[in-house]
């Protein structure tokens, strides 16, 4: 069986990792393609650190010295995995007008 200071350390990494991407999503969202990947990246990182959040729970494993704190991480981790899939700078799915471009084109008419 795989031994609880492996898991820890395994937690530990993935969980750095997610965190990382966070981090520095907002500087690779400069390239829509790189926005992209570091979204669908963080997405399984943070699924990876849920999973093994999950199983140092249940090994009886500690994180940073706490044996309450691994299911309260792995859920967050569960509900960043999901919002890393939205789109951060948003794209216009209507195809409608905005109250920005109405009050321009009022605007441009005066």
């Amino acid at each position: 069986m795989v031994e609880v200071e492996m898991v820890e350390s395994l937690a530990r990494t993935t969980c750095g990792i997610a965190l990382l991407f966070f981090v520095f999503i907002a500087i690779l969202s400069r390239s829509e393609k790189a926005e992209q990947l570091v979204q669908r990246l963080l997405s399984v990182v943070c699924f990876t650190a849920a999973g093994l959040l999950g199983w140092l729970s249940i090994v009886g494993g500690e994180f940073y010295g706490s044996s309450a704190l691994p299911p309260v991480l792995a859920f967050a981790c569960v509900i960043i995995g999901l919002g890393a899939g939205f789109n951060i700078r948003g794209i216009d799915l209507s195809q409608g007008m905005n109250p920005h471009q109405i009050m321009k084109m009022i605007r441009e008419e005066e």
